[in-house]
């Protein structure tokens, strides 16, 4: 089989050795052949921001794979929105791949964007939100994770880890947003709220919930942090697996204790 130049080029990682290509995509709607997956768990739990949790190397593609390249990407590459998504050859792969730079002064480490680490002010945020308005914490948890890929990839300016859109009359800041629209993932600018605080956003989130028309049917069964989730896809978010992907990172990331 004769590889394209793209593939065949080997970056060196920070320990000197020689990273390995990838032959696929890999990460969100990507091949993701199980080798090629294998090389970038690996690469992500080099090259995440610390601390951090790190990723399973398995070669098997799972939400946590994916909402850590989006992590690295919002952190490390200053990617907004991040896509979730390597291919070979790309900055992605070589930002993972790249031995970092040494310099004499380390830069300080980001708040935010810590795979597995959830800050204490966010759990206590979800928590008075599920004592006000009724939402299970690990669910506003869930979504903090996901739609905010541990806090790092906000629309900028917004303190809106949320996506949540703003009507004609709030605050808001422009941005690039993805969504699924008949199937196909469509880049698309959309106007978010602009929150003076993170503290505001888990409010305004809270009560979105638990009284906006649109998810009366989740209110349903709120007590049931599984089946609301279920019930928040196609209505909180277009894409078809969101419900699955909230229930992986609840369990996975066991946010059930903070109910």
């Amino acid at each position: 089989m004769c590889l394209a130049p793209s593939q065949t080029i080997l970056s060196t990682d920070e320990t000197g050795s020689v990273a390995p290509p990838i032959f696929t995509s890999v990460g969100q709607d990507a091949v993701n052949g199980p080798g090629d997956v294998f090389v970038i768990q690996s690469l992500l739990n080099k090259r995440l921001p610390k601390p951090h949790t790190d990723v399973p190397v398995t070669g098997t593609m799972d939400p946590g794979t994916i909402l850590a390249i989006k992590a690295f990407q919002a952190v490390m590459m200053n990617m907004n929105p991040p896509t979730g998504y390597v291919a070979p050859g790309s900055p992605t792969y070589y930002a993972l791949a790249a031995r970092p730079l040494v310099t004499k002064e380390a830069p300080p480490p980001p708040r935010y964007g810590h795979v597995g680490i959830v800050p204490p002010e966010i759990i206590d945020a979800a928590k008075a939100s599920q004592k006000r308005y009724g939402i299970a914490a690990s669910v506003t948890l869930a979504q903090w994770i996901v739609e905010s890929a541990w806090g790092a990839a906000m629309p900028p300016d917004s303190n809106n880890p949320f996506g949540i859109k703003a009507l004609e009359s709030q605050p808001a800041v422009e941005s690039e947003t993805r969504e699924v629209i008949d199937g196909k993932v469509v880049t698309m600018t959309a106007r978010f709220r602009r929150f003076a605080s993170l503290s505001e956003a888990f409010e305004v989130h809270g009560k979105l919930l638990s009284t906006g028309s649109p998810y009366r049917t989740a209110m349903e069964v709120a007590n049931d942090p599984d089946r609301f989730a279920d019930a928040l896809t196609g209505v909180y978010a277009t894409d078809p697996q969101y419900g699955s992907t909230l229930k992986w990172v609840m369990d996975n990331y066991r946010l059930k204790q903070y109910d």
